[in-house]
């Protein structure tokens, strides 16, 4: 009996609403199932319905913050990869936090390369057995 596999599913979470939409764009054309979100609320809501396999989140956002909506999810969601990037020097407090509340994470500073999210969303193919 074949087995298919499905798409990695990655959630984008970004306020800047280009940001957001083009990094998804990307990956859809990379064979990547991909949703972009604009607000930590937004991001809680899709990852617990969708169950994404990564999570890629701006750090600085009003409302919930990408930190606090990660360590959110990342109890909920135990397999999922987070990416945490951010363009600002005062959200590295942000990141000592999640480190220091156990979350295990990747840092990008901005702007990201795509290629470099690629890069890291093929590590996590291995590592989670989906395509």
């Amino acid at each position: 009996m074949a087995t298919t596999v499905r798409p990695m599913r990655v959630l984008i979470v970004d306020d800047e609403h280009v940001i957001a939409s083009s990094l998804a764009k990307i990956l859809r054309a990379h064979g990547f199932e991909a949703i972009s979100v604009y607000s930590g609320y937004s991001a809680l809501e899709t990852a617990f319905s969708w169950m994404p396999d990564v999570v890629i989140s701006d750090i600085l956002m009003p409302g919930i913050n990408g930190v606090d909506a990660v360590l959110s999810m990342a109890r909920r969601l135990p397999k999922a990869k987070f990416l945490l990037f951010s363009g600002h020097v005062a959200s590295h407090g942000n990141v000592g936090r999640a480190q220091d509340r156990g979350l295990r994470f990747v840092f990008l500073q901005k702007p990201v390369p795509p290629q470099s999210v690629l890069d890291y969303l093929k590590s996590c193919q291995l590592e989670l057995n989906v395509e």
